[in-house]
């Protein structure tokens, strides 16, 4: 991988198989990196490069997708942590249900994230560069001046997103010296299948001005072209009405007030 190109790039890419994470994946490999891709459905197949069905909340499976990579490629150069999924989930549900959404949103957003940054970091660290990409969303950073506000009947999908935040806090943190970024991109609503379920009967004119997948994956490439040298331990805000920018992107691990006191409330 070279400073303004993704050639011989090995990028692991979760939930590859729809949505974000598809379109993340052949974006990658259309701009020349090697693609190793992961989705607990089928469908993930139909990416180009190297696919497999795994579950991204099972240590053993993660492993064997790490070791997959590893094996077919010598080297992991990029993690995307993108697998994820939501519910609506609210304080007051059902006891055994709450058990339930609680494993599987949990188990996939926060518990997926930490075992792939877990399995790579080391590799990263032997070769003494790499970066890590946490999906986020804009619950997290949301579009300036607006402040973080409550989004009712999302309190695990919340949960696991901020906790996310911190992996990518501490990761970057501690994994700055060993040549490995680690940045969130934090994207409002985006035309997905997960979305649509989840949003249920919208018109059509409230779709059309959601973010595209294409466009998350535009911003990811150029993040990843920033080299050693680019930025770490940033949330990049990437917002529905508003043209979509690298450079919205906030250090959340510099002690020092932002520019614009609105920006990371």
């Amino acid at each position: 991988m070279s400073e303004r190109s993704l050639e011989g790039c090995v990028a692991i890419v979760t939930g590859a198989a729809r949505g974000i994470g598809r379109a993340l994946a052949i974006g990658l490999h259309g701009n020349g990196a090697r693609v190793v891709g992961c989705d607990i459905d089928e469908r993930v197949r139909e990416i180009p490069g190297t696919s497999l069905v795994a579950d991204v909340s099972r240590p053993d499976a993660v492993q064997r997708v790490v070791r997959a990579a590893l094996d077919q490629h010598g080297r992991i150069d990029v993690l995307v942590n993108n697998a994820g999924v939501v519910r609506p989930t609210r304080a007051g549900d059902d006891w055994q249900r709450g058990l339930e959404d609680y494993e599987h949103v949990i188990g996939t957003n926060l518990y997926g994230a930490f075992l792939f940054g877990r399995a790579v970091a080391p590799v990263m660290i032997a070769r003494q560069s790499g970066h890590i990409v946490n999906v986020s969303t804009d619950h997290v950073y949301p579009t300036p001046p607006k402040r973080v506000w409550g989004h009712g009947g999302m309190d695990l999908y919340n949960a696991s997103k901020w906790a996310l935040n911190g992996l990518t806090l501490d990761w970057a943190t501690t994994l700055r010296s060993s040549g490995v970024r680690v940045n969130g991109l934090c994207m409002g609503a985006t035309d997905t299948p997960m979305l649509r379920r989840f949003a249920g009967a919208v018109g059509e004119d409230v779709v059309r001005s959601w973010i595209r997948p294409e466009q998350i994956c535009e911003i990811l490439v150029e993040l990843l072209l920033e080299g050693p040298a680019g930025r770490t331990g940033h949330n990049i805000g990437l917002w529905v009405g508003r043209q979509l920018r690298l450079d919205d992107s906030v250090d959340v691990g510099d002690r020092r007030p932002p520019a614009d006191p609105h920006a990371f409330e």
